[in-house]
């Protein structure tokens, strides 16, 4: 019994052993799943976060490659083929007489409406095309102490004579509607003197319209291709052997050449024989495309040797008087240039009103009727004596 009881502390030391090596064991297996756990959860945190940088990576990925997508598509086609669509109208006479007023004149609306009102029902063709050419038949000035031009009216007080100027921020009529360029060269751009000529070219400017007279040829140029539009006077054969020498210099620095002429007759619809003469030599010298404006009515369409010629326009929005005769067009050509250089061209025209209602109301409009409409069409082909 004294043997057991000497060797009880021998005992209970070996079980504070035991007990004291398992709690070590316990903790070491705690701290190897304390460390297990947070190695798994680093590394499930670790993939987590490289799958998400990934993800980020390749969403970062397709943006990019959207955005090069959009930016390929909006660069030049890499086709080799591409059209230019010119759009034509007359005479736009954006004023009233000067001797003329009367309650809704030109001058009193453009006062009173918005400058997008006139070239509204008809602007889409013009602001949807590439280059829109028109005639600005009047001055466009804000100065107080401008004098009408000598047309004999001092020696002749009964003689029939027309002056006509609006104010200068009128010529953003011509820009709100889509109209890029304007031929100057007619017989109202001096009835106000040089000091009105002046002033309407700046007018034109600060509205951001292209103006072109003898000695001043504007220039269009789209993906490399280069047109002319030569504007010039041609009340007589004359003057053809000018126009000639501009076509000559204008084809040393354009690949195509177009005349918009102002001449000719007033109010009549068929051509003079020596306005036809005087286009065909104009073809010959190399004009590949003619238009022609200032009888204030239309005349129609020819083509010879290939080219298009269209001898009278007509009106278009014209402030002269309340009823002028209510037929014009828009003549729409395209050109399909292919290897920089053109390939074909072709030829559309759209007939319209001068005003719509029972007056002038200065706001062309497109003809939806179907038989007035054919009825323009056979006159501009030569298979009616008039387009009304």
């Amino acid at each position: 019994m004294k043997k057991i009881i000497l060797q009880l502390p021998l005992v209970l030391a070996l079980c504070v052993g035991i007990i004291y090596s398992a709690h070590l064991l316990n903790e070491k297996d705690k701290q190897n799943v304390a460390k297990y756990s947070y190695d798994y959860e680093s590394k499930k945190l670790s993939k987590n976060v490289a799958t998400n940088t990934a993800a980020n990576a390749n969403l970062n990925k397709e943006t990019v490659t959207e955005n090069i997508t959009e930016v390929v598509t909006e660069e030049p086609t890499t086709d080799d083929s591409f059209e230019i669509k010119l759009s034509f109208v007359g005479d736009c006479l954006c004023a009233t007489n000067e001797n003329t007023h009367y309650e809704n004149c030109f001058n009193d609306v453009a006062d009173r409406k918005d400058k997008s009102y006139f070239l509204a029902k008809v602007n889409k063709y013009f602001l949807n095309d590439d280059f829109t050419i028109s005639d600005c038949e009047n001055v466009y000035s804000d100065s107080k102490d401008l004098q009408v031009s000598d047309k004999g009216q001092y020696q002749d007080p009964n003689i029939e004579a027309y002056w006509f100027k609006s104010k200068a921020k009128n010529a953003e009529i011509l820009s709100a509607g889509g109209i890029d360029c304007v031929s100057i060269s007619n017989n109202h751009i001096n009835d106000y003197g040089s000091q009105g000529k002046n002033d309407t070219k700046d007018a034109l400017d600060k509205a951001g319209v292209l103006w072109g007279e003898e000695g001043k040829t504007v220039y269009y140029e789209k993906n490399g291709f280069k047109i002319a539009v030569i504007c010039v006077s041609m009340y007589g054969d004359g003057v053809v052997p000018n126009i000639i020498d501009y076509i000559k210099k204008a084809t040393k620095k354009s690949d195509y050449q177009i005349i918009y002429f102002h001449g000719g007759t007033e109010a009549i619809h068929e051509p003079e024989t020596w306005k036809k003469n005087a286009c065909h030599k104009l073809v010959d010298a190399g004009a590949d495309l003619i238009m022609g404006d200032h009888p204030h009515v239309l005349q129609p369409l020819e083509v010879y040797n290939d080219v298009t010629i269209i001898y009278s326009l007509g009106n278009f929005i014209f402030g002269g008087n309340r009823h002028p005769e209510n037929r014009t067009i828009i003549y729409q050509h395209t050109l399909t240039i292919t290897k920089d250089s053109l390939s074909s061209q072709s030829g559309k025209i759209i007939p319209c009103y001068v005003y719509t209602g029972d007056t002038n109301n200065w706001q062309p409009a497109v003809i939806k009727d179907k038989g007035t409409r054919k009825k323009v069409l056979k006159f501009m082909k030569w298979e009616a004596d008039s387009p009304l």
